[in-house]
């Protein structure tokens, strides 16, 4: 078990630099809020992110979405409707067979994690975030050749996915849509 985790680690760089990357890359043709100059990337409603990276047998799988797409709104918690709003989600995002499908490479979720944490927080910003992260182990990653990506269908207020990936050998940056929502690597 050892290994996979330190092979976890190794990924987790990955995507962070692809995540460093893509900030720069997509955040030219983009506006952001002026309060989220500090942030590692742009908060654009309507707009989200993932990074998808392959090392050998080791696929990650992240999503960062300003809370409002995910959720329709994106303050602290502060009603019933809102926390039962927050676990309808993430009850959605625990089930990623519906958000992801990839084509072949026998890919078997071996951990999860969401972050909702700003929003417990009553003083948080009130333009917060969510980061989501799925790790796989491959059982034939050479078979793994697209992903059909459904987050747009199952979160309509995610209008444009900024998706980039690496995988291969080879990386790519597509921006995914209503009509195009599928990715050949």
């Amino acid at each position: 078990m050892r290994p996979f985790f330190q092979n976890l680690a190794r990924v987790i760089v990955r995507v962070s630099l692809i995540f460093a990357i893509s900030t720069s890359a997509f955040g030219n043709e983009i506006k952001t809020h002026s309060e989220h100059t500090e942030s590692l990337g742009p908060h654009i409603h309507g707009k989200a992110q993932v990074h998808i990276v392959l090392d050998d047998s080791q696929l990650s799988v992240e999503l960062h979405s300003p809370a409002m797409n995910l959720l329709g709104f994106e303050h602290a918690i502060g009603s019933a409707e809102d926390q039962t709003m927050v676990e309808v989600t993430r009850a959605r995002l625990k089930n990623p067979t519906d958000l992801f499908f990839f084509n072949d490479g026998g890919c078997v979720l071996k951990h999860q994690s969401a972050d909702f944490s700003d929003l417990l927080i009553a003083n948080s910003s009130s333009h917060n975030d969510i980061k989501v992260s799925y790790a796989y182990l491959c059982e034939k990653p050479g078979r793994l050749h697209s992903v059909l990506i459904r987050l747009l269908d199952i979160f309509p207020h995610i209008t444009s996915l900024q998706v980039q990936w690496i995988i291969h050998n080879r990386q790519g940056a597509e921006i995914l849509n209503h009509e195009n929502n599928k990715i050949n690597f």
